[in-house]
């Protein structure tokens, strides 16, 4: 009798798969993005103060090439989060393609997003603070979704590799 497929692969697609065949987006992977994307939140945020636009900014970062830096090292999150929100289910279109470098990117975010801590943590003196020890240990916690994350893994994969419906071509 000839083996179809691995039993953790349809246990996997039977988990993460809705009744029509469609993947669910990881709720971690959204916090994961939303983590990387501190700053454009931060920004959002500090738009709903109508008085003092910047007062909020000034809370989270001290100059404005902190501001600027975050900006950027959500940048790569920003790009995996419109393209898991365009990738089709039934078409290929580039958020799909865009999905192949997903995990790349969002690693590339977070290694950036380590050097800024670093280079901030140098420049305040090494002292502590809370705010800054919840950022190093959602970096860590994040680092260890991107890489050990089952549900991430097959998502990425099964938008990644969805195939273009076959047009029906009929011979005359």
């Amino acid at each position: 009798m000839k083996k179809s497929g691995s039993a953790t692969a349809f246990v996997e697609k039977v988990r993460y798969l809705d009744k029509e065949g469609r993947a669910s987006v990881p709720l971690a992977l959204m916090l994961v993005i939303f983590f990387q994307m501190r700053g454009y939140l931060a920004g959002i945020v500090s738009l709903t103060f109508s008085e003092d636009r910047t007062r909020l900014l000034n809370l989270f970062y001290s100059n404005t090439e902190q501001f600027g830096l975050m900006l950027l090292v959500g940048l790569p999150s920003l790009i995996v989060l419109l393209s898991s929100t365009f990738a089709a289910e039934d078409d290929r279109n580039l958020g799909n393609r865009m999905m192949v470098i997903a995990q790349p990117l969002l690693l590339f975010s977070l290694f950036l997003d380590a050097f800024l801590i670093f280079w901030l943590f140098i420049e305040h003196q090494g002292h502590f603070s809370f705010g800054r020890a919840a950022i190093v240990m959602g970096w860590f916690i994040t680092l260890w979704y991107l890489v050990k994350s089952r549900h991430w893994r097959f998502y990425r994969n099964h938008l990644a590799t969805r195939e273009a419906p076959e047009k029906d071509a009929k011979s005359y």
